[in-house]
């Protein structure tokens, strides 16, 4: 059938509802492959991205296989007699039954991004409620497509990093993405300033200074101490973080506390690293 469109394209700010006005400070981001920690000056928060979206793999590995089963019922001369495709060109067909099977698979792969997309929204509104002043690691979304292929896919960081921008350029607002390489804040101490590598298993940052801390969560909190210095490079303000330490140490600690009694009654991932340590031994300033 046919199918006409119309767009629209209104000059200005667009409307800000009442319950997602912009907040005040910085906000600082740790990014994951499936999670996300966010700091600001009055609230800490560690979740899983879309923690809400139903999963429906099993569903839509069904209508593959099914798929792949019609396929080779309609063309029978595309394939060897071991299962394997023939090479060279090929003519196609496809029955009514498998144009319905892949409009079935098509409606809900849509379902299931409209829904992450709204998920996504709602967690880029609520970051700028706490700030205005958005700062986070610059990270490459395809080599977390690399290594965490089935989770990126499923929970799309890089679609909501690109939400997020989109929402803070239409509120004239400043994201700071800086880069890993000269930051290192899942290595660095603000502390003490000793710099250890870590494996992406250990999951706290525990310094012989005494700084103990979830290790997204840590981060998340110097990246609010990032600035730009003299020569064009970003790097961590010690004196910022330690100054901001004694009170960013409750926040932090007051997040871990909400996570270990989950509302919905699920089970928390591992990179929450919730088996570690609890509490802070950081001295008090």
């Amino acid at each position: 059938r046919h199918r006409f469109y119309v767009q629209l394209v209104c000059e200005g700010h667009p409307y800000q509802k009442p319950q997602n006005q912009i907040g005040t400070g910085t906000v600082g981001l740790d990014i994951g492959p499936s999670t996300i920690a966010v700091v600001s000056e009055t609230e800490a928060l560690l979740l899983r991205f879309c923690d809400e979206l139903q999963s429906r793999q099993q569903e839509i590995r069904r209508l593959q296989r099914q798929i792949d089963r019609q396929r080779r019922a309609n063309n029978p001369a595309n394939y060897h007699p071991d299962g394997t495709i023939k090479q060279g060109a090929k003519t196609w067909r496809k029955s009514n039954r498998q144009r319905q099977t892949e409009a079935q698979l098509a409606e809900l792969q849509r379902k299931q991004a409209a829904h992450r997309k709204s998920l996504h929204g709602q967690l880029a509104n609520h970051i700028l409620k706490l700030g205005d002043l958005v700062k986070a690691e610059k990270l490459s979304y395809k080599a977390f497509q690399r290594m965490f292929g089935k989770s990126v896919q499923f929970r799309a960081p890089g679609t909501f990093m690109a939400v997020l921008r989109r929402k803070v350029e239409g509120a004239s607002l400043e994201l700071d993405e800086f880069p890993t390489r000269t930051t290192r804040l899942s290595q660095v101490c603000h502390n003490c300033g000793q710099v250890v590598q870590k494996p992406l298993s250990q999951r706290w940052h525990d310094c012989e200074c005494g700084v103990v801390a979830q290790r997204d969560l840590y981060s998340a909190f110097l990246a609010t101490c990032v600035e730009e210095g003299a020569d064009g490079t970003s790097g961590l303000n010690a004196d910022r973080a330690r100054a901001a330490w004694s009170s960013a140490d409750l926040l932090l600690r007051a997040a871990l506390s909400q996570l270990e009694q989950p509302a919905n009654g699920g089970h928390l991932p591992s990179s929450f690293g919730l088996s570690g340590p609890r509490q802070s031994r950081s001295p008090a300033n």
